[in-house]
C-alpha cells in the first residue's frame, strides 16, 4: 500500500455484487498505478464484501459500516481516510476507462489553477453495451453551473486541498450531494471537464435517476438556492426537520417546470408516455412557448419507441452544440 499517493480514490457500494467488480478492475487496471483505493461497503446484505475481500491488492483500503447511512456521509468518510494529494471517484456500477487518472492527473498538473476536473461519459446500459455519449462542457461557467450539474459524479477528480478548504459532501443532501459541492467549489475555483470521453456511466432500474427523479430535481433546486444563498435559516431548519418536500412552498414558477420536467423523465425511462404527457401539460400550462417542452407533447402522441428514437437525436445535437462550443473556446 502506498504511503503516500498521489490519488486516492473513493467508492461507497451498497448491495452493488452485479457490476462490481467490472467497477473495481476498471480501477486497479489504471495506466497510472499511484493511488489508493478506499472502499466503503455500506452494510451491503449481498456478496458486495465478499467480492472486494477477493482482492489482494495492497492499495485497496475497506470501510465497513456497521449500518447503511448513505452514500453522502459514506464518502464523507472515505475522504477522512484519502492521504492523496488528489480524490477521484468511481461508482460501484460504472467503468473508468484504463487512461481516465493519467490523462485528469496531467492536465491538473498542466493547468495548477483547475481544482476540479470531470470529463465526458459514454452511455451503457446494464449489460455494457454503448447506448450513447455526453460530451462534457470543457469550462463551464457560473451560468452554466446554475442551469444543472455540468459534471458526471463518478468521473471527477479534485484537489484534497480544496476539500479541507469548502468542506466535504453536504450531509442534509440525500441525492445530488455532489451538484451541491462543485456550486461551493466553482465559487472559489476554477472547474474544468477534459472533452474526452474517460468515463462509462451506466443506466439500469435502480439507478437513482430512474427511482427518485423528482426527488433529485427537488435536492437540486435546493443546492442553486444554497449557492445563490436565496434560503433563510428558518426555511433550512424546517426541510433539514420535515425533509425536502417542505421545500414546495418557495418555488419559484421555473423551479416548478423543473420539478414537472423531471417528473416526466421518470415517467419516460419508466414507459409511462401517459403520465409524461400530463407532466408536459402542466408545463405548457405555467410556459408555452417553451419549445423542447411543445415537441415533447406531439411526440407523446407517438408512443415511447418514437419517444426514445427522437430523444436520442436530440442528445446528438446537443452534443453537436457542445462540441462547437468547446472548439470556439479553445
Amino acid at each position: 500500500m502506498p504511503s503516500n499517493p498521489r490519488i486516492s480514490v473513493i467508492m461507497s457500494v451498497y448491495n452493488g455484487e452485479k457490476y462490481l467488480r467490472e467497477a473495481i478492475d476498471s480501477i486497479l487496471n489504471q495506466t497510472f498505478p499511484d493511488f489508493e483505493f478506499i472502499i466503503v461497503n455500506d452494510a451491503s446484505t449481498d456478496s458486495s464484501l465478499k467480492i472486494i475481500q477477493s482482492y489482494h491488492d495492497k492499495r485497496i483500503r475497506v470501510i465497513e459500516n456497521e449500518e447503511n447511512i448513505g452514500l453522502t456521509k459514506s464518502l464523507n468518510k472515505a475522504i477522512k481516510k484519502a492521504r492523496g494529494e488528489y480524490i477521484a471517484r468511481q461508482d460501484a456500477d460504472d467503468i473508468s476507462l484504463l487512461n481516465r487518472f493519467e490523462e485528469q492527473l496531467r492536465y491538473l498538473e498542466q493547468h495548477p489553477e483547475v481544482s476540479l476536473l470531470g470529463t465526458s461519459i459514454y452511455r451503457i446500459d446494464s449489460g455494457g453495451d454503448v447506448t450513447g455519449k455526453r460530451i462534457a462542457l470543457a469550462k463551464p461557467t457560473t451560468k452554466d453551473m446554475f442551469k444543472g450539474n455540468q459534471f458526471s459524479h463518478g468521473s471527477v477528480m479534485f484537489k484534497r486541498q480544496v476539500i479541507d478548504n469548502v468542506g466535504g459532501y453536504n450531509e442534509l443532501f440525500r441525492y445530488v450531494q455532489d451538484y451541491e459541492l462543485w456550486l461551493r467549489i466553482a465559487k472559489h475555483y476554477e472547474v474544468r471537464n477534459l472533452t474526452r470521453i474517460l468515463y462509462k456511466l451506466r443506466s439500469h432500474d435502480r439507478n437513482v435517476r430512474f427511482t427518485n427523479g423528482e426527488e433529485s430535481a427537488l435536492y437540486g433546486i435546493l443546492a442553486i438556492k444554497l449557492a445563490k444563498e436565496n434560503l433563510e435559516g428558518e426555511i433550512l431548519e424546517d426541510i433539514n426537520e420535515k425533509g425536502k418536500r417542505s421545500l414546495y412552498p418557495y418555488l419559484s414558477k421555473n423551479e416548478e417546470i423543473v420539478v414537472h420536467k423531471a417528473r416526466a423523465s421518470l415517467h419516460v425511462d419508466n414507459g409511462n408516455i401517459k403520465l409524461a404527457r400530463e407532466e408536459y401539460r402542466k408545463i405548457f400550462s405555467l410556459t408555452p412557448f417553451d419549445f423542447e417542452n411543445d415537441i415533447n407533447i406531439m411526440r407523446s402522441h407517438f408512443g415511447s419507441d418514437v419517444m426514445i428514437r427522437s430523444s436520442k437525436i436530440y442528445e446528438a445535437i446537443k452534443n453537436l452544440r457542445l462540441y462547437l462550443r468547446n472548439w470556439c473556446s479553445k
